[in-house]
């Protein structure tokens, strides 16, 4: 997706495949991402040797799933369930809600059934620049803090419909806003909205801080290689 290619920092070259159709992702493809690669086990087929390799300390794999909205099969929701579950090195499940569309009755059931179940998670508001930066021009500061209010707002609604499903208990959601598509920082186009948060949540989870002074901890290189995998 556009959002995982943007994680990646891979402007020109497309890790995932973008698709403007619903239910492109059929299965659960891997991505590696580590500063040094060590071969692992033998692959199944010559041809995909370069696809089988193992990731050393320090690196980590980001799971792209079968949506559970528009486009997807009964059968990718029992799956990935499944894998959700019973995976013991999932360390956090980032679910994504469109900010165009709000929470989807699909999101709040998945959303409760993670807290329910004890699985770390967090949500991950995309395509906010719909309500940043809907034109495009940047944003005189007017129209940006009218937008501002507006994400607020939707945030604060996602918040209240996941308190009043969890019975009205106060629990903690966390709302990570973010934009594969545009920039605000005038300097650095490259910057997308809220990318280097989601970016930080995922270091995070998986224990790959910065050091007190900003520093990356060892394991992972500024030059970071990318690989797919795919589960058939």
């Amino acid at each position: 997706s556009s959002l995982l290619n943007a994680l990646f920092g891979r402007t020109n070259i497309k890790d995932a495949h973008v698709s403007k159709r619903p239910g492109r992702t059929r299965t659960m493809n891997g991505f590696g991402v580590s500063g040094g690669l060590a071969m692992g086990a033998a692959p199944k087929e010559a041809q995909r040797e370069a696809m089988w390799k193992r990731f050393p300390r320090g690196g980590c794999v980001v799971v792209d799933m079968p949506g559970y909205g528009g486009g997807s099969r009964e059968a990718w929701g029992k799956e990935a369930m499944k894998y959700l579950e019973g995976r013991k090195q999932l360390r956090r499940t980032f679910v994504l809600v469109d900010a165009e569309h709000g929470l989807k009755r699909t999101d709040v059931e998945l959303l409760t059934h993670l807290r329910r179940q004890g699985i770390a998670h967090q949500i991950v508001l995309s395509k906010t620049d719909k309500l940043l930066y809907p034109g495009a021009k940047p944003p005189g500061p007017l129209k940006l803090n009218n937008g501002l209010l507006k994400l607020r707002d939707l945030c604060g609604t996602i918040r209240s419909k996941l308190n009043q499903e969890a019975g009205g208990r106060d629990t903690m959601v966390d709302i990570l806003c973010c934009s594969s598509e545009k920039s605000l920082d005038e300097r650095n186009k490259h910057r997308k909205l809220g990318i280097d948060e989601v970016r930080w949540a995922v270091l995070s989870a998986c224990g790959l801080e910065c050091d007190g002074e900003g520093n990356r901890k060892r394991g992972l290189s500024q030059d970071i290689k990318i690989l797919e995998e795919e589960d058939e």
